[in-house]
């Protein structure tokens, strides 16, 4: 087993970008099941709602409504499975970072009896997040970074849905601006990959032509992204949560795991 780092002052941006691949390419295989499933079928679901909902064909009563029962079941399993996909990266990053064998499948479901609190904690996050936004954005973007790691708080602390925040408040106070940064590289990298991917599968919706090769297209691009997408941000956030655990309290996964002992 490792031992906790020595607590230092600075957030060390390579060192969460290196946690997050660490992670991932140590549970691959099973990490990208679980996204398939609780990111990419969700976004699947919502991509074809939106062009159901977008693209005028005859019968478009019965489109819009089918669309709108998509969009519908595809938010209510994209905030299912993007909670439980957050819990379950979190559990196999302390493990993968304390140098312990685990299976992303077993902290599935380990994670499942959290499931109502962390969905309560999304939705409180999520809503505030977007009212803030409503306020000339920034508010929106000074709560995203000030609850990211409010999850990861929930699942290793347990504090409770509102201890939650506070202790990702507490957490991220002093390394807001590299957090911000930290985002800010993950979006921009989001938009060019979506942009190529999105080219790619326009193209073959083009050459398919019709209806069905759009919601083709959108569905498989949708499915692509958001399983990518969701897999690397939950890492990301994990990531982050040790090392701003690590700089702060000078806690390493050693301690971190013993809570699930």
């Amino acid at each position: 087993m490792t031992t906790a780092p020595t607590a230092s002052a600075s957030f060390d941006f390579g060192r969460v970008v290196s946690n997050t691949f660490q992670v991932v390419m140590a549970n691959f295989r099973e990490l990208a099941i679980l996204a398939v499933l609780l990111a990419g079928l969700p976004a699947a679901l919502l991509g074809w709602g939106q062009v159901a909902l977008t693209t005028p064909i005859e019968g478009g009563a019965a489109s819009v409504g089918s669309g709108l029962l998509l969009l519908i079941a595809g938010y209510i399993f994209s905030l299912i499975g993007s909670v439980l996909l957050q819990a379950t990266t979190v559990r196999a990053t302390v493990a993968t970072l304390n140098g312990d064998p685990t299976s992303a499948f077993s902290e599935l479901g380990r994670s499942m009896s959290s499931i109502l609190p962390l969905i309560g904690l999304a939705i409180v996050i999520g809503l505030s997040v977007a009212i803030g936004f409503l306020f000339l954005i920034v508010p929106g973007v000074i709560l995203a970074v000030v609850w990211i790691v409010a999850t990861p708080a929930y699942v290793i602390e347990r504090p409770g849905v509102f201890g939650s925040l506070g202790r990702s408040r507490r957490l991220t106070s002093g390394h807001r601006w590299p957090i911000f940064g930290l985002l800010v590289v993950y979006i921009v990298a989001y938009i060019v990959i979506s942009t190529v991917v999105s080219g790619i599968f326009g193209v073959a919706a083009a050459i398919g032509g019709g209806f069905s090769g759009m919601a083709i297209a959108a569905t498989a691009s949708n499915a692509i992204l958001g399983a990518a997408s969701g897999v690397l941000l939950s890492a990301g956030v994990a990531a982050i949560y040790y090392e701003l655990r690590m700089i702060k309290e000078g806690v390493g996964p050693a301690q971190l795991a013993a809570v699930f002992d």
